[in-house]
């Protein structure tokens, strides 16, 4: 849970703790046979009080540092994002787009670009997205997702309404499997595992100066832009 935390300060957190327990146990030993008046060495108080603030104050190191070891891992998990697509889209008239994606997999592998003439103002993609409860993402659990469309998108309503869309399914679009989750996948026993599925879109101008990197996070996609 915490390799995402530097390796030091979790070798500083864990060596304080075992540093620190050692003479806070002797101390609470020489009471517990003190209390039950059995005999020991003798020792004095100076030796108590260091055993006991030392010991106390290397506790509190070894908690400080493994407490900012696991909020740094919660931080880098609840902000992860995963590179999942690269997209490009270029204007070849008014409201005329050419949309470039290559998709991403996991381990960093690009996919086949494929091409997309879309009608509108922006480029869209969209797809299906299931997320777990914080509990599961902090255990390394990572947001399931899948892109399933790729369509053009008009600024204005009226224009949305008045021209024929265009859109394209990728790898079959939305399964029956997903369409189910859509409507059972929060509820009974898989509700304290899943926080959510539906569907989810990402849109953007088209810029022929720019590369848009698709990403999936713990609550869905984000896009960001890049200059080429």
């Amino acid at each position: 849970m915490i390799d995402g935390a530097p390796w030091q300060l979790v070798a500083l957190g864990l060596g304080a703790l075992v540093v620190g327990i050692v003479p806070i146990a002797w101390f609470l030993r020489r009471v517990g046979r003190a209390v039950l008046r059995r005999p020991q060495q003798p020792a004095g108080v100076t030796r108590h009080v260091l055993a006991v603030g030392g010991g106390g104050l290397l506790v509190g190191v070894g908690v400080a540092a493994l407490g900012l070891a696991i909020a740094l891992q919660t931080w880098r998990v609840f902000t992860h994002k995963t590179h999942v697509a690269e997209v490009q889209c270029i204007e070849l008239g008014p409201q005329k787009l050419r949309v470039y994606l290559v998709p991403i997999e996991r381990d960093g592998t690009r996919g086949k670009t494929e091409v997309y003439d879309l009608e509108g103002d922006e480029w869209t993609v969209a797809g299906d997205v299931l997320r777990f409860r914080p509990k599961m993402t902090l255990l390394g659990v990572e947001t399931v997702y899948s892109i399933t469309r790729v369509e053009g998108r008009w600024l204005k309503a009226d224009q949305a309404s008045t021209h024929k869309a265009t859109a394209f399914d990728r790898s079959g679009g939305t399964s029956t499997g997903w369409l189910a989750l859509y409507r059972e996948g929060a509820r009974g026993p898989l509700g304290w595992l899943i926080a959510g599925a539906h569907g989810q879109a990402v849109s953007q101008l088209p810029d022929r100066k720019a590369i848009f990197d698709l990403y999936v996070t713990p609550n869905g996609f984000i896009v960001d832009k890049r200059a080429l």
